[in-house]
């Protein structure tokens, strides 16, 4: 006999009570309304089942619970919910794989990468200027050749690299250089000399042929995009704190930015945080941090110095410091692959 559990219990007596949710007669709106209460009830028993294994999820169930309003179906927070679900579905499916299944899959990530690499190279040589591939946005093509990079091998580096290289995003180029301290950690002091040289030439800038010595790699040397970035964090910050524990909501962030960038005359990276924590807080709040956190918890103590799929989380942490790459579908669901393999295996 199956053993009986709180949730169980909680279960059978949510269906027994499923009769008593009203309808005072047939309208639109009451039909809307208990199909409400009916989802927020599911909503609360999800929570039940996920809090002793899933907090993280059973975090984000909360504050649904807690900030869905009083009239049914809000648009929004049923479009967020979806995809949170979806993420919940996609967690659950890849805990459900043997580890030695999921093992293969940074194969066909290495070969996306080096078709990406190819294509850069060849776009490269044919139109010149800096390509984009398929990710989007040149940047968002780099973050991807980066988070794979701790698992291509010695004679796959050529092609990564160039792919790296022709693309340029120097955040890309941290989270590799992260991602191989914690694979080799006997590396840091190339790791860190290497990053001291670049801080040097930046603020040194020696010209070379008529140009900055910086200004030669495909992005250049400036950092407008970072002082936008930093601009963009203060605003959110400030602002955010007027909503610090449940947050503004799904989707107000792009709004927000629009609206402080007028107000206040400033460039500023428009859509997302690009910083993927203090997003989360804008619109969840204090409970999505904690959300995070305890997603965190749940990774953290399966990392092991020296393994790939470890570094490989490592760089994709790094790289949610300074743009929002887990909201790309192309580049979050290889890094929820890489977190489940961590916690399976």
């Amino acid at each position: 006999m199956a053993e009986l559990t709180t949730a169980h219990v909680v279960t059978v007596l949510a269906a027994a009570a499923a009769p008593l949710i009203p309808l005072p007669f047939v309208s639109d709106r009451l039909m809307a309304d208990s199909r409400a209460i009916w989802l927020l009830g599911v909503l609360t028993l999800g929570i039940i089942w996920l809090a002793p294994q899933e907090l993280w999820l059973a975090l984000i169930g909360l504050w649904f619970l807690i900030r869905w309003p009083q009239h049914a179906d809000p648009p929004v927070l049923v479009s967020s919910l979806i995809q949170w679900i979806g993420v919940g579905v996609a967690w659950g499916l890849l805990l459900s794989l043997p580890p030695t299944w999921l093992a293969w899959a940074p194969w066909g990530w290495l070969a996306i990468a080096g078709w990406q690499s190819l294509s850069l190279l060849a776009r490269k040589a044919r139109l010149g200027g800096r390509q984009k591939g398929q990710f989007g946005s040149p940047v968002l093509t780099a973050l991807y050749l980066a988070l794979v990079s701790p698992f291509c091998p010695w004679w796959g580096w050529p092609l990564l690299g160039a792919g790296l290289t022709v693309i340029w995003s120097w955040q890309a180029w941290v989270a590799v250089a992260a991602g191989m301290v914690w694979l080799y950690p006997g590396s840091w002091p190339w790791m860190t000399a290497g990053g001291l040289l670049v801080a040097m030439g930046w603020a040194w800038s020696p010209m070379v042929a008529g140009q900055r010595l910086l200004e030669w790699t495909p992005r250049g040397d400036t950092i407008d995009s970072l002082v936008s970035r930093w601009r963009g964090w203060q605003l959110i910050w400030h602002h955010g704190r007027a909503h610090w524990l449940l947050g503004a909501g799904p989707g107000t962030m792009q709004p927000a930015l629009l609206r402080w960038g007028s107000r206040y005359d400033l460039e500023l990276c428009w859509g997302e945080g690009f910083n993927e924590l203090l997003h989360l807080w804008y619109e969840y709040g204090l409970l999505g941090v904690v959300a995070a956190a305890a997603f965190i918890w749940r990774v953290g103590p399966s990392l092991t110095l020296g393994d790939p799929w470890s570094a490989a989380w490592i760089v994709g942490g790094v790289l949610t410091l300074a743009h929002w790459p887990l909201r790309h579908t192309s580049i979050g669901l290889p890094w929820l692959a890489v977190s489940a393999f961590l916690v399976s295996r």
